[in-house]
């Protein structure tokens, strides 16, 4: 695991001096404390920082190849590399070290750009071929490790993190207003866009090339692979016994392939389903339970302690605990220097404090649960899309609004709440239009953020996207034959062409980064992604039971409450931690009249009658929940200004405390 940057000359100008690179390189040490290269050539620089897991003392970047002008520099895990070593070394390649990263560039040798294909695992690449003074720039399949680029009349750049980019000084530091827009909506920006402009993602299971001194710059990226959702009706015929067997066998597999490391590995386990499988398949694999880390909180609203502590002792784990109060939002500009993104729920705060945990007790390599609930549709809004589709139908729709207040007032939803997907539902076919054929699943949610937004988001007067108006790029982002496609299976798909990728991701990469922690995730293996896309969603979804599937694919494995346990959201409180009284100080400096005035972004009179209405809107409604979270993004978004655009930003190193 590491991170890299680099630079190339897109005419002839010459390349800036070596510093230029070096200090792109140091704003992402974290992501390789262990050590750090470079290449320099008259057309491309490459740097590289490295977390040493495999071949700890002689796996070295940048890797060259038999060529020795084919040079890489690599971000990520080969699960596969021993495989592809041995086809190599029958090829007669001889290889620079034992370390996955040294088959890439023998693999670009052998099958050319194709190489991509073979590679199995989590990995952003830069390659360099000298002969043909072309740079080759790749993403994994579903987008686990980072890679960003920006182009100027002169030069193309390439970094892990965005801060990379920016402290080159060759690239502009200032917000994109369209991702502006795309944060109050979407909670992301619209991929390829980032939160700044002129700085855009490589998207994920993509490949893109650029040729020295031709002045073209990058060209259109190629996508390589697509999750295999197929048309209703050519779903494949398996028994659910069988189907739980088979997923059963392959995610053992595959929690075997990630255990790879020549340095000690342990898990997340948060006491809910996927965390708990991943763990529980371990102890299966090896024999022994792994070392866990839990988080805890001092809400009990947002604790989930007891069940994380039931399901170590069923697996004998030893188990490391991390309790998260009020204090730990004094932590969030540090955190936010790391995502690069403002967060609706600060996530990434518990997770961050959560690696260094995992770190401070001697483990580089984590594996986490991440990416069951999109692959077998384990969030609230998959049942609730079911449940509107099912009250779509011409004789239910009466009933709708009944069975909505019972269903869901029993379920403790805020006041308001209720009305809302009513008021959306009753424009079901309306919004499914707009949207290319979906009801996007996180709509309701979209709905949410629209408090004030044309006012809030536009002091100076431009247009603001409505939240209900597809973002530029959004439809892009949706199957060819979606039309083709159970409802079930697009929303999924979707799902892992936009949030995953661009906000669940992100955030578990960034907050085990910072701590120079690796981030396993063996639910998106792409062959498990590739045999769940191909199950009926019959199989995935029982009735309104999420993750019917590997349910009863880890029955065996897992205690009856664990195995039972509904899916619960991973929240932060927001009011208690950052908009009480005593809160963190740099909350009402950001969001002083005075900070959001020279910040130019948003209407200060609105972001003070928010923060007053904050405290008068009770709770229990849906209205609080409004409040909460346009102002926690307001919040991160001030702090965003204030890390990398402000004119005294020092975009080298983390803020740590900030007063």
């Amino acid at each position: 695991m590491c991170g890299f940057a680099g630079i190339l000359r897109r005419g002839e100008r010459p390349l800036p001096d070596p510093a230029v690179l070096r200090r792109m390189i140091g704003t992402i040490e974290h992501r390789g404390p262990d050590e750090s290269g470079e290449f320099l050539a008259d057309d491309v620089q490459l740097g590289v920082v490295r977390l040493s897991i495999i071949d700890v003392k002689e796996g070295h970047q940048p890797v060259y190849g038999c060529d020795p002008g084919i040079v890489a520099v690599y971000n990520g895990e080969l699960y596969n590399h021993y495989e592809l070593r041995r086809e190599l070394q029958q090829d007669r390649h001889r290889l620079q070290s034992e370390s996955d990263s040294a088959v890439l560039p023998h693999a670009y040798e052998l099958w050319g750009t194709d190489f991509v294909q073979h590679l199995r695992g989590m990995f952003a690449v830069a390659l360099w071929e000298a002969r043909e003074r072309r740079l080759l720039l790749a993403r994994d399949r579903l987008g686990i490790k980072p890679l960003y680029v920006a182009e100027t009349p002169h030069f193309v750049l390439f970094a892990s993190e965005i801060k990379a980019l920016l402290a080159s000084g060759l690239v502009p530091r200032e917000i994109d207003h369209d991702a502006l827009d795309d944060l109050f909506s979407l909670s992301y920006p619209c991929p390829p866009r980032t939160m700044f402009a002129g700085i855009r993602e490589l998207r994920p299971a993509h490949w893109v090339e650029a040729r020295a001194g031709d002045g073209r710059g990058l060209r259109e990226p190629r996508r390589y692979w697509r999750a295999p959702f197929v048309p209703r009706g050519e779903h494949r015929r398996i028994s659910r016994r069988d189907a739980e067997a088979e997923l059963h066998e392959l995610l053992r597999r595959k929690v075997y392939e990630h255990l790879q490391s020549d340095v000690p590995v342990a898990t997340y386990l948060s006491g809910g389903l996927d965390s708990s499988v991943i763990s529980a398949l371990v102890k299966e694999t090896t024999g022994d339970p792994p070392t866990t880390f839990s988080i805890g909180f001092e809400s009990f609203e947002h604790d989930e302690l007891a069940f994380a502590n039931r399901m170590a002792a069923a697996l004998g784990s030893p188990q490391h605990t991390v309790v998260c109060d009020r204090a730990t939002a004094d932590g969030y500009p540090e955190v936010l220097w790391h995502m690069e993104l403002p967060l609706q729920f600060p996530l990434a705060l518990p997770l961050e404090r959560l690696s260094a945990s995992a770190r401070g007790q001697g483990f580089k390599v984590i594996l986490t649960g991440e990416g069951a609930d999109e692959l077998f549709g384990g969030y609230d809004c998959f049942r609730g899309d079911k449940m509107r589709r099912i009250f779509d139908r011409p004789a239910l729709r009466q009933l709708r609004p009944a069975v909505y207040r019972r269903l869901y007032g029993w379920h403790g939803f805020p006041e308001g709440t209720v009305e809302m997907m009513l008021e959306n539902q009753g424009r079901s076919a309306e919004i499914k239009r707009r949207f290319g054929g979906i009801y996007p699943p996180w709509y309701d949610m979209w709905s949410t953020l629209d408090l004030d937004r044309a006012r809030l988001l536009a002091p100076d007067g431009r247009r603001v996207r409505p939240y209900d108006e597809p973002s530029d790029g959004l439809l892009d982002l949706l199957p060819e034959h979606v039309e083709a496609l159970h409802p079930f299976d697009a929303v999924l798909a979707f799902e892992l062409e936009s949030r995953l990728s661009s906000w669940i991701l992100p955030i578990g990469d960034r907050a085990s980064m910072a701590n120079g922690v690796e981030a396993r995730v063996p639910f998106l293996d792409h062959e498990v992604v590739e045999f769940v896309a191909k199950l009926s969603p019959s199989l995935k979804m029982r009735g309104f039971t999420e993750k019917a599937l590997l349910r009863g694919a880890m029955r065996d494995l897992l205690p009856p409450e664990i195995v039972k346990r509904q899916k619960r959201p991973f929240y932060t409180p927001l009011k208690s931690w950052f908009f009480a009284e005593d809160g963190p100080a740099y909350v009402s400096e950001v969001l002083g009249e005075r900070a959001v005035r020279e910040a130019g972004l948003f209407d200060p009179e609105i972001v003070a009658r928010l923060r007053r209405d904050l405290h008068e809107v009770p709770d229990g409604h849906l209205q609080r929940v409004k409040h909460e979270w346009v102002l926690t993004l307001v919040l991160g978004t001030q702090l965003l200004h204030r890390l990398f655009i402000a004119h005294d930003a020092d975009l080298g190193s983390a803020p740590g405390s900030w007063a």
